[in-house]
């Protein structure tokens, strides 16, 4: 049986399994999730890939207005910007805004404003675009062209969120 990530909308095979406490998907793109992180942490050349990746399954399984989610999806928001728009190289540590740098600018009481209306991903690529082999290149492309499709999704909050980096980012 086939059925739908609530997350990213990718077609997934039906499974009983596991789920990130508070990004939403279906335990099979939860899965793929971990196949894909499972590769490109075994290739250190492959740094910018996992960074990208990690930000963008993120903001494609935004989960509900709770308060870890809406850190988490503000963050990795932040952090798409900063690579794709500003032309900050991808790479771990990520520089430009930590969990905890944000928690300390962005305490608990305020952060119900920054709840950005998750978009459709229908037409976006997904975590299942990703290959799980091939050369560095070739994953590198993919990372970036499904980091690019999901910050394209998000067009419609694009200048909040370039708002958010003025006043929160570390320069």
């Amino acid at each position: 049986m086939i059925e739908r990530c609530v997350g990213c909308n990718a077609e997934v095979q039906v499974i009983d399994g596991p789920i990130h406490r508070y990004m939403t998907s279906a335990p099979g793109c939860w899965q793929r999730y971990g196949e894909l992180l499972g590769v490109l942490y075994t290739r250190p050349t492959l740094q910018m890939a996992v960074v990208l990746c990690v930000d963008t399954y993120a903001v494609q399984h935004p989960g509900t207005p709770n308060p870890q989610a809406i850190q988490s999806v503000a963050v990795h928001l932040l952090n798409l910007y900063d690579y794709l728009v500003r032309g900050r190289p991808a790479r771990r540590p990520q520089e430009l805004l930590s969990d905890r740098a944000f928690h300390s600018i962005a305490p608990p009481s305020s952060r119900a404003s920054f709840w950005l209306e998750p978009p459709s991903f229908a037409a976006s690529r997904t975590v299942f675009d990703m290959p799980l082999s091939g050369t560095d290149d070739a994953i590198e492309t993919s990372a970036r062209a499904w980091a690019e499709s999901a910050w394209a999704a998000w067009s419609a909050h694009h200048n909040r969120i370039a708002d958010w980096y003025v006043m929160y980012a570390r320069s």
